[in-house]
């Protein structure tokens, strides 16, 4: 007779989540994540399958949440002010994070992806999505004139990418807006030249 599963199986992957997001892959052993999920290794593995495929999940789920947040730059709006705005939102946040963990897809990135193909096409899938939101807004705001350089929109978006995930990890080491600020303040006067 099949067992009633008796947790919610999307806290469970929150909670799951959280514990890598905050010792990475390597370091959240299967008991960490049995205590942290309240469940059992059982069911942990039947409705998960194993660790691995647990991490991976969690990634799919961070993805699809940050990626909610990035409909910002799809709003209606002067394009450059909605993107300097978005910037300085996502450099606030690294300043403000207490814990200090940083991008749970740049940490995946930095820890796993050279050596976990799996790993690696969620966060290049994650990046894409990302480049193809900020991608569209700068070319928006070069066919309205709000942003002036003639530069490749793809090509931007892919440098802004670059900076946000640049801040991610200095953010780690320094979460200082004194030392975060300059880099939106630079970034974004890419906007302006040819």
């Amino acid at each position: 007779m099949a067992r009633t599963k008796c947790f919610n199986r999307d806290e469970a992957l929150e909670k799951a989540m959280q514990a890598f997001w905050a010792k990475g892959y390597e370091a959240t052993s299967v008991q960490d994540l049995v205590d942290c999920m309240g469940i059992n290794r059982g069911s942990l593995y039947d409705t998960f399958g194993d660790k691995h495929q647990l991490f991976l999940e969690a990634l799919d789920q961070y993805g699809t949440g940050a990626l909610l947040r990035t409909d910002v730059l799809r709003q209606d709006g002067d394009a450059r002010e909605i993107l300097s705005k978005f910037m300085y939102v996502f450099m606030q946040k690294q300043v403000m994070d207490p814990k200090r963990r940083g991008c749970f897809m740049t940490n995946a990135a930095v820890e796993l992806c050279s050596r976990d193909d799996e790993c690696a096409d969620r966060v290049r899938v994650f990046f894409e999505d990302m480049e193809d939101a900020l991608g569209e807004l700068i070319a928006r705001g070069q066919a309205e004139g709000v942003i002036k350089t003639k530069r490749d929109p793809a090509s931007l978006a892919g440098f802004f990418v670059g900076v946000m995930q640049g801040m991610r990890v200095v953010g780690k080491v320094t979460p200082d807006e004194k030392v975060l600020g300059p880099m939106v303040d630079v970034a974004l006067t890419v906007l302006d030249g040819e």
